[in-house]
């Protein structure tokens, strides 16, 4: 995985399709296999939203605060860094790139940015503090590669990174300024609370609020955890999170499931 892959919007290259698959793993309780991430009061959403500017097509642009609802800009891709400094662990979650470029604008009237929407969550990957060190390194045991952020925080509010090392057997082999590298900064804007929440904008639009449009409802984690567990004897897992509510289209099951493909190197 390259550091320009983890941090550079890949707009207009892959359609909306979802990624999730809907499963009744937890039916009757939580396998005894199961491993699970609490997400407990250490932990701090981190957001970046990445704005199309409209008034000059070439411009890319994140935008703190009220900024992003300013007149002639577009939300083109959010991204999600879950993290705890006393932990020394951290989850970044990227989504579905936004290919016509109108799919986030309107969820964004609906969502507010503590709401993590894990209907559009697209890959996984998790990282480990360095001890005395503003570094978050993600470490891919199977193949040896690994990516190492190096960031600064401002006013306990905005997550800098500021460069990227990528390393193969521990040997690094390219360095990145972030800033030039991506021509714009790769700030995470921290936000108070958070919590993570389900919703089809599609299909729940359509199927359960047609007669009054009303906004589709949201589906609440039960817990403030991510679950996972190997796939058989190989070396791959899977990632779950669960929800207060049964999910469309069939209304069976409430609990999503991402597969391996989904996770860029092995949990925790």
């Amino acid at each position: 995985m390259r550091a320009g892959s983890i941090l550079v919007c890949i707009i207009l290259i892959f359609s909306c399709a979802r990624k999730y698959s809907i499963t009744g793993t937890f039916s009757n309780g939580v396998p005894a296999d199961m491993q699970q991430w609490v997400l407990d009061s250490s932990y701090h959403l981190y957001i970046r939203e990445v704005f199309l500017d409209t008034t000059d097509p070439g411009d890319k642009a994140v935008m703190p605060g009220i900024a992003r609802y300013a007149a002639g800009s577009k939300l083109i891709e959010i991204e999600y860094l879950l993290f705890s400094e006393q932990q020394n662990r951290a989850v970044y979650i990227s989504t579905i790139p936004d290919k016509y470029q109108v799919y986030y604008a309107k969820k964004i009237k609906y969502l507010p940015r503590e709401y993590l929407n894990a209907y559009d969550f697209s890959t996984f990957h998790f990282g480990k503090k360095t001890t005395g060190r503003n570094e978050i390194v993600f470490n891919n045991t199977a193949t040896h590669h690994s990516d190492t952020w190096k960031y600064e925080i401002a006013n306990d509010t905005v997550l800098h990174v500021y460069e990227v090392v990528e390393r193969l057997n521990d040997d690094a082999t390219n360095v990145y300024l972030v800033d030039e590298a991506l021509n714009r900064e790769a700030s995470f804007i921290r936000t108070d609370s958070f919590q993570i929440v389900f919703r089809d904008m599609v299909k729940e639009y359509r199927e359960e609020n047609k007669k009054r449009g009303r906004p589709p409802f949201k589906r609440f984690s039960t817990d403030r955890t991510i679950y996972y567990r190997k796939e058989g004897n190989k070396n791959k897992y899977t990632v779950y999170f669960r929800f207060d509510k049964t999910l469309p289209p069939r209304y069976k099951d409430s609990t999503i499931s991402f597969g391996n493909s989904r996770l860029v190197n092995d949990p925790f």
